[in-house]
């Protein structure tokens, strides 16, 4: 992760499939300002692969991944582009 971003939202979809915790951590993401960045909290591993292409149809950012034991921290910053 780049330099350990300081988290301004946490959003915790653990438990929850693959497309539905990308959906809602897209709508978090809409909800934020340009440059903040949102903690994911997930435990489906599919939400790592399916991700990243879906944050390329917006101005999102990938910043970081961390695996522990049963759940994956996903750092996100909301980009400048506006819905």
């Amino acid at each position: 992760m780049e330099e350990k971003a300081k988290v301004d939202r946490i959003l915790d979809v653990r438990g929850w499939s693959c497309p539905w915790s990308i959906l809602k951590a897209e709508s978090f993401l809409r909800l934020m300002e340009p440059g903040k960045v949102l903690e994911v909290l997930a435990s489906d591993p599919q939400i790592i692969k399916d991700l990243p292409s879906v944050l390329k149809q917006r101005d999102d950012l990938l910043i970081g991944v961390e695996q522990q034991k049963s759940v994956y921290r996903i750092y996100l910053r909301r980009g400048e582009q506006r819905p």
